[in-house]
């Protein structure tokens, strides 16, 4: 049966002994701040039963870590009907953690890491998806379930020590056979997580870990008083270290037919408990003056007893000011842009998860006033300079007294005034997005802002761009004049270049076998040409017309290099195919045959060895010539 509130909360303050029982006084206020904790009133309330998830993790593994942040970042969403507690197995270095974490994995047959059993592996996702645990979840919560009620209350007897209570109703008409796990939980576990962030809901030991059996109509009810200073990890470090708001406990009851779960509890701990840490150190400084007005609010906080804690926050011009945000989780706080020279007070209210609450004073700090942004000054180019080069940048000293963050509109152009080309500019140098023109004065302005639109407005400063001159004369030819054995596919190479930094230049090509060379190619931008491949053993000239942008134009001189030779390799060593020996005066046919490795034609001359000689005529490399001796 669906429990419409899971989570039972026993207050016990101990006084001696173990005293009276006494909730806080504001009643209202409580349930409130203990509904905050999880928003359980937004809770889906549509399943037949709030769902058991128990989840094979290890600090050691990586998924672990982020499916531990999903999990419970699903759990405090409330958008789903379930508890959970997290199996940690291994320690970070794959080393058993605890004892009962790994026999549990066990009874699953575990091996991957995370692995979440849901309802006693009614369902399961094995790894990190985050797209599965919707609908697997909604599998769970929708199915039937035996009617049976269960109820948890957990009380603290200090000393580490808990005593826990559990009564479970049989509803039905039959017998009802099964068994428990209650799991005792650290909501913020003494272990981290491979990331290091700490685990929520780690395992610490059971409460229950049995069988029960329930006649129809009857109640089966257990008690334990359970101490951490008895228990501990596989470590050997025991948990009499634990704390009463950091202590909840979850229990799941399975049905012996299936081994699902029909009934889910939770409890935890919310007596013995101290008010959170008075909020202090706040920043602002108390009574602080010219603050800036973008200041975030800061302070310190916390809880003695290592529960989590929210704070509501108070702020404004009147004393005591009004509340203005409230649970915030963290010790910040940004109250947006303020006004300036003005005083505001502000105050911080810290809430535990228990529902206790303490105030800070009332602090106050007042706004310093702002200034304009620094005038822009020392302009580069100088104000009046002249010869500046056509590709410079400006550039300017800017800035604000205030430190607030300042941009530029940037006024820039041949007339005075100029016209704006640029607005919210961050920095203070500009490149203008064209190169220059010569000898040409130039105006130039810039108006710097603060954030809170205060301006300052620089004066009109001008310079002069230089005068234009010719290209330098193209030079240190490659191939160098008069070079010889120059290979057949060399690059024509050589320096250019222009005297005014930034001028664009391009190169006219003359290039051929006769004096002077004819035009090949123009406008090149590179100083290289690569001719076609050049003939052997002959002499080639060139000369590089240089013209830059204002068609301002130079020559090299006319240059000439010499190629290779070319390379001729002999033949290789004849063939000969004949008798080696015979009769005199009888006639015997030779077959000569060479290779060339350059494709010549080849030729034989033949010394016979008895005085006579004898020359062929060329034929085509290879073919056999036939002799008669």
């Amino acid at each position: 049966m669906r429990k419409l509130l899971p989570l039972v909360l026993v207050g016990i303050l101990i006084l001696s002994g173990f005293g009276t029982v006494a909730l806080n006084s504001d009643v209202k206020e409580l349930s409130s701040r203990i509904m905050d904790y999880r928003n359980l009133d937004n809770e889906r309330s549509d399943y037949t039963h709030t769902v058991f998830i128990e989840i094979a993790t290890s600090q050691a593994c990586a998924p672990c870590a982020s499916w531990n942040t999903y999990i419970h970042n699903e759990y405090y969403s409330c958008d789903y009907d379930f508890e959970y507690v997290e199996m940690i197995v291994y320690d970070h270095y794959w080393d058993t953690l605890n004892y009962d974490a790994y026999n549990w994995k066990d009874i699953y047959g575990i091996t991957g890491y995370p692995t979440s059993i849901l309802d006693g592996d009614y369902q399961s996702i094995v790894g990190h998806y985050p797209d599965q645990f919707p609908g697997k979840l909604d599998l769970c919560g929708n199915r039937d379930v035996a009617d049976i009620d269960a109820e948890m209350t957990v009380n603290w007897l200090g000393g580490a020590t808990i005593q826990v209570d559990i009564s479970i109703i049989n509803n039905e008409g039959t017998a009802y056979n099964g068994y428990i796990r209650a799991c005792i939980t650290e909501r913020v576990s003494r272990y981290d997580t491979y990331t290091g962030d700490q685990y929520s809901f780690g395992f610490l030991d059971y409460a229950f870990d049995n069988s029960i059996s329930i006649s129809p109509g009857g109640t089966y009810t257990n008690s334990v008083t359970w101490d951490g200073n008895d228990h501990q990890d596989a470590h050997g470090d025991d948990f009499g270290d634990i704390t009463a708001g950091n202590i909840q406990v979850v229990m799941g009851v399975f049905n012996d037919d299936n081994d699902w779960v029909d009934e889910t509890v939770t409890a935890r701990v919310i007596g013995y408990n101290n008010a959170p840490n008075t909020p202090s150190d706040p920043d602002p400084e108390n009574d602080e003056t010219d603050v800036n007005v973008d200041v975030n609010l800061s302070w310190t906080g916390g809880d003695s007893d290592g529960g989590l804690v929210t704070y509501d926050v108070y702020f404004g011009t009147n004393s005591p000011p009004p509340k203005i945000e409230s649970n915030e989780s963290g010790t910040t706080y940004d109250p947006g842009d303020l006004d300036f020279e003005t005083t505001y007070y502000w105050q911080i209210v810290a809430w535990d998860n228990q529902g206790s609450s303490i105030s800070g004073p009332i602090w106050s700090f007042t706004t310093g006033g702002n200034d304009p942004p620094n005038t822009p000054s020392d302009p580069d180019p100088e104000d009046g300079e002249t010869g500046v080069y056509i590709n410079t940048d400006l550039s300017w000293t800017g800035g604000d007294p205030n430190g607030d963050n300042v941009t530029y509109d940037i006024y820039f152009g041949n007339s005075n005034p100029p016209p704006i080309v640029k607005n919210n500019h961050t920095g203070t140098s500009y490149n203008p997005p064209d190169v220059l023109d010569f000898d040409t004065t130039y105006y130039w302005k810039i108006i710097a802002w603060d954030q809170y639109n205060y301006s300052t407005v620089g004066s009109i400063w001008s310079f002069t761009t230089e005068e234009n001159l010719p290209p330098n004369p193209p030079s240190d030819p490659d191939p160098e004049d008069g070079a010889t054995d120059v290979s057949i596919e060399k690059m024509l190479m050589w320096t250019g270049g222009d005297p005014n930094p930034g001028d664009k230049l391009t190169y006219d090509v003359y290039f051929g076998t006769s004096n002077p060379p004819p035009l090949v190619d123009e406008d090149l931008l590179q100083a290289i040409y690569v001719p076609d491949t050049m003939d052997f053993n002959t002499t080639y000239y060139w000369q590089i017309v240089s013209e830059d942008s204002q068609g301002l134009t130079i020559s090299s001189p006319i240059w000439y290099f010499t190629t290779q030779k070319e390379v001729n390799d002999p033949p290789s060593e004849p063939e000969i195919e004949g008798p080696l020996g015979g009769i005199a005066g009888n006639l015997y046919n030779y077959d000569f045959s060479a290779i060339d490795p350059d494709g010549d034609n080849v030729k034989y001359y033949v010394d016979w060895g008895d005085g006579d000689n004898e020359e062929t005529g060329f034929y085509t490399s290879g073919t056999p010539v036939t002799l008669s001796h």
